[in-house]
C-alpha cells in the first residue's frame, strides 16, 4: 500500500485552472526562473522534486528558485491578484512556495509538488509554444526533426525549453540503430536488467547556455545515474567527451 504523504500545513489558497491560466498570461509576472522550475518539474520529474534536483538539471543555483517565487507573488499582487500571506509561525517570514506547490519531506529533502490546478494550467499554456514548423537559422533549414531550444519568446523569454518531440525521435532512431537503448557512458541497459525500453537523453550543450539549434546528434543516451553525474558541478562545465573517457577508463578496470 502506498504511503500517504504528510504535506506541510499552509494556509495558501488553491487557485483554479482558469485563474492560473489568466495569471500565466499576465505579461512580466511569472519570472522566467519560476517558469523554468515548473517546466522541469512537470516535464522531467513527474511533477515533483527538490530545489537541488531542479538545479542539477538546469545548472542554476538552487537558491534562485525561492527568490523567483517571492518575486512572482509580489508582481501578481501588484496586478490585483489575491495571495493571502502564508506566514511562518516561528520566524514570521512569509512562505512563498506554498502558493505554487504542496510540500513534504522525503528523507532529508524537502519536495515541491506542483499543485494539480497549476500543472494543468501550465500544460495548457505551454502548448502555445510547442509548435514545430519549418524555419531557417544560420542558413540551415529547421525541419520537423529539429527545433530551436533555449530561444527567447514573447511571454516566456529566457525560459529554458526541452522539447520532448526531438528527444523521442532521437531515442527511436537510437533503438532502431542499436536494437536496444543503453547508456553510452557505462553501457547499462534497462532492457537487460529490467526488461523495459528506457533511457534518458542528455543535451551535449547545456540548455541554459541560450539560443541554439538542437539536432539528434546533439543528444547522447545516458542512464539516470550517469545523467545525474554529468549535471554535477564536477562535470557540468566540462565537455561530454571528458566524462565518456573517464567512464571508459573506469569500466576497463573492472
Amino acid at each position: 500500500m502506498q504511503k500517504k504523504l504528510d504535506y506541510y500545513p499552509t494556509n495558501a489558497k488553491n487557485c483554479t485552472v482558469d485563474e492560473w491560466i489568466q495569471m500565466l498570461q499576465e505579461k512580466d509576472c511569472f519570472t522566467p526562473v519560476l517558469l523554468e522550475a515548473i517546466y522541469v518539474l512537470v516535464v522531467e520529474m513527474g511533477g515533483k522534486g527538490s530545489a537541488k534536483q531542479i538545479s542539477e538539471i538546469t545548472g542554476r543555483p538552487y537558491q534562485v528558485y525561492n527568490s523567483s517565487m517571492a518575486q512572482t507573488v509580489k508582481r501578481l499582487r501588484k496586478k490585483g491578484y489575491t495571495f493571502v500571506a502564508d506566514v511562518r509561525k516561528n520566524s514570521k517570514k512569509e512562505r512563498y512556495w506554498s502558493h505554487f506547490f504542496k510540500g513534504y519531506y522525503e528523507k532529508e529533502l524537502f519536495i515541491w509538488e506542483v499543485k494539480d490546478s497549476l500543472q494543468e494550467a501550465f500544460m495548457i499554456y505551454s502548448r502555445k509554444f510547442d509548435r514545430i514548423d519549418a524555419r531557417t537559422h544560420d542558413n540551415e533549414i529547421v525541419n520537423e526533426y529539429e527545433t530551436v531550444e533555449g530561444m527567447r519568446r514573447h511571454r516566456i523569454h529566457y525560459q529554458i525549453e526541452r522539447n520532448p518531440e526531438i528527444i523521442n525521435i532521437a531515442k527511436k532512431e537510437f533503438l532502431k540503430r542499436h536494437g536496444e537503448l543503453f547508456c553510452e557512458a557505462c553501457n547499462f541497459s534497462f532492457k537487460k536488467t529490467y526488461e523495459i525500453d528506457f533511457i534518458e537523453a542528455h543535451h551535449i550543450l547545456p540548455l541554459y547556455m541560450g539560443k541554439r539549434m538542437t539536432r539528434k546528434k546533439d543528444l547522447i543516451m545516458l542512464c539516470a545515474n550517469c545523467h545525474r553525474a554529468v549535471h554535477n558541478k564536477k562535470w557540468n562545465d566540462k565537455p561530454i567527451d571528458d566524462f565518456l573517457e573517464y567512464m571508459k577508463n573506469k569500466l576497463m578496470k573492472y
